[in-house]
Formats: structure tokens, sequence, C-alpha cells
């Protein structure tokens, strides 16, 4: 029994999800089982709460900030934020929830990080990363941010680290620009009734959102060429 709390407390982060994930599941199953509705009936409904009512923007905004927690995919929420509420002011209410759900993991990495943490037993390419991150937190969160590397462990490396939490969000906020407004698009560019499957897509929306994908992903390759150069620079006795 013991094996089995101290294997859940390890893991309660992951626990907790799932417990959630399943709460809601059964709670759906059983709305819809009631109501006698299709998935597409409650998607519908879902998108007309989230759009017509007055807590809508609100309740989109709460769950995108617990998505850490019930580890929910970013880039979902994302298109559903621009299929939900287009373009305008979809990509301001996505990109203000996408960049306040950082703050969990930033705050759980500083939370469980010690006043002087010296990164040790790393791998050297990680290591200078993190060096980097130390002598440049602004610059350094930013081009993680838009080389696209895993987003909530770079929030929790940045409070790990105990970066300023004023650089780390206001880094994340510039960081989200290109690819909130390339997925918002993406959903705004899905037109159409998901009841009756009479779906589209907006060409024209959908082609600026994909030019600002590759645009992001290009200036990515470019930042990340920058990157290895500026590691190299602030450790140069770690070059290969």
């Amino acid at each position: 029994m013991n094996t089995y709390w101290i294997w859940i407390k390890n893991h309660r982060t992951a626990v907790m999800g799932v417990v959630f994930w399943l709460i809601i599941i059964l709670t759906v199953r059983q709305y819809m089982e009631a109501n006698e509705l299709t998935f597409g009936d409650l998607t519908n409904q879902l998108s007309v709460l989230l759009r017509e009512s007055w807590f809508g923007p609100l309740l989109y905004v709460v769950v995108y900030v617990l998505r850490p927690v019930i580890l929910f995919p970013a880039s979902l929420l994302t298109i559903l934020g621009g299929s939900v509420f287009d373009i305008w002011p979809g990509f301001a209410y996505v990109l203000f929830a996408g960049t306040a759900s950082s703050v969990f993991p930033y705050v759980v990495g500083r939370w469980f990080s010690s006043e002087q943490q010296e990164p040790a037993r790393i791998e050297s390419t990680i290591q200078r990363f993190i060096r980097l991150l130390q002598h440049n937190p602004f610059q350094a969160v930013l081009m993680m941010r838009l080389l696209y590397l895993p987003y909530d462990a770079v929030s929790l490396l940045a409070g790990s680290l105990r970066i300023p939490f004023l650089v780390f969000f206001l880094a994340t906020a510039l960081g989200n620009l290109a690819g909130t407004l390339s997925f918002v698009g993406i959903g705004a560019s899905i037109e159409g009734d998901l009841t009756t499957g009479d779906l589209s897509l907006n060409p024209a929306v959908l082609a600026f959102s994909v030019i600002v994908l590759i645009a992001s992903i290009l200036l990515s390759r470019v930042l990340n060429r920058y990157q290895q150069r500026q590691v190299a620079v602030v450790n140069p006795k770690e070059k290969s």
C-alpha cells in the first residue's frame, strides 16, 4: 500500500489529470444520454455557450489556464479559440490565456527550486542553454518560445532557475504572438455546421495562417543557429 501511495505522490499531476478527465467523460456521457444528444449536438451547444454567453470568454480562459493540470493539448485549445471566437477577438483571448497558462508550471518550478540552485550532471548542450538563461533570461525565454520547445517544460525550467517573473512573462507573451496567430487562424478558417457535417475551409484565412506558421518555423531555424552560437559564447570552454 505504501508503494502505491508513494507512486501516486510522485505522479500526482498526472493522476489529477486522469481523474479530472474521467469525471468529465462520465459527466458528458450522462448528459448526452439524458438529453439524447449526439457528439455533434454537444459540440454545437458548447460553441454557442462560449460564443454567445457573457461568461463564455472567461470560461475559455479558465480552462486554458488550467491546461497544464488537466493535461489538455495547447494546440487544440488554440484552434478551438479561433473556431469559436474568430481571428478577432480570438487572438486576444488565446494570447492572454496561453501566456497565463505558463504561470502555473513556472511557479511550480520556482517553488521546488533552491535559492542557489546550480545545474549539475546535465548534458553539456542543455547546461550551456541553462547558462544562457541565467545570463540573458529575456532573450533565452523568447528564443525558446519561438523555437517551439515543449511549452510547460520551458516554464518549469525558467521557474526552477528563478528567472524574474516579469521578464519570463513578457518574453513568453512576445514569443507566443506568431504561433498563436497561426493556430487561431487555422481554427477561424473552419466554417459551417458541425451538427450537419456541412463544414468548409475559408481559403484566404487558411492561407494567411499557413504563411504565418511557415514564417515562424523559418524564423525558428534561424534562431536555432543563433542560439547555438550564443551558448558557445556564454561558455566557450565547452565547445566541441
